[in-house]
């Protein structure tokens, strides 16, 4: 495979330079086409070099890392950001980006991103079909990919039903009784879902479409989605599912 040849974006100098140094030290089938402070000149490199791989820096004056998306009709490139923020940022585009990066980066992570942009170049009906979902959400969040088999599913979030933890996995259920086993805890979708007011927690093991809810019974203490699909609701989540669910 010929080196992945790829862009810096990033307002701060020292940024772009160690993060140069890292990729030359430790990702050698990285190639550096060029380095960019802004929006602006990014949107020339990448018409210039057509680069298979961005490293985007989310914070930067005048214009912010998701802006760029907006400068192209058609994304040819994969995208890994690059914040200083944890799940302030994250939260908005982890869902379909083919990786994060904080700063300061590490070694093993980078390397890890950069094993995703070659196994997502190969792939390339998926990398189309990420990008769009990282651009449809950078307003709100409307998609979650799902890595499922070998390939990912994207959903819409207004099909998912609920999601179950399953120990170190979650299990996310949606209204075509489909259902897709995910390597990642479930306060990782509370986190993601949870700040909408369309899902919310009602179990240690639970999140739920708010939307999708049809009867919520007292008695037994449990909530009735669509498919007849019941949902437990447990007292110390109680309370704040009513609050949400009245109002």
């Amino acid at each position: 495979m010929s080196k992945i040849q790829a862009v810096i974006v990033d307002d701060e100098l020292n940024a772009r330079e160690n993060l140069r140094y890292l990729l030359n030290a430790f990702c050698k089938e990285v190639e550096i086409v060029s380095e960019v402070a802004n929006v602006d000149e990014a949107t020339v490199a990448i018409n210039k070099h057509k680069p298979q791989l961005v490293f985007l820096d989310i914070e930067m004056p005048r214009k912010n890392g998701f802006q760029l998306l907006d400068e192209f009709s058609e994304i040819d490139f994969q995208i890994i950001f690059i914040t200083a923020y944890d799940m302030y940022a994250i939260k908005a585009f982890e869902v379909a980006a083919i990786d994060y990066l904080l700063k300061p980066i590490d070694i093993e992570r980078l390397q890890e991103a950069v094993k995703k942009v070659k196994k997502s170049i190969k792939n390339t009906e998926f990398s189309k079909a990420n990008l769009n979902v990282l651009k449809e959400n950078k307003k709100a969040l409307q998609k979650i990919a799902i890595p499922y088999k070998t390939d990912y599913v994207i959903l819409d979030i207004d099909n998912v039903l609920c999601i179950e933890a399953d120990r170190m996995y979650s299990v996310v259920y949606t209204k075509n009784n489909k259902k897709y086993m995910v390597a990642k805890k479930l306060s990782y979708y509370e986190n993601l879902l949870c700040n909408k007011k369309d899902f919310v927690r009602l179990h240690r093991s639970w999140i739920v479409n708010i939307n999708k809810i049809e009867v919520y019974s007292k008695k037994e203490k449990e909530v009735t989605l669509e498919s007849d699909f019941k949902v437990p609701v447990s007292k110390s989540y109680k309370e704040n599912f009513e609050t949400l669910f009245y109002t």
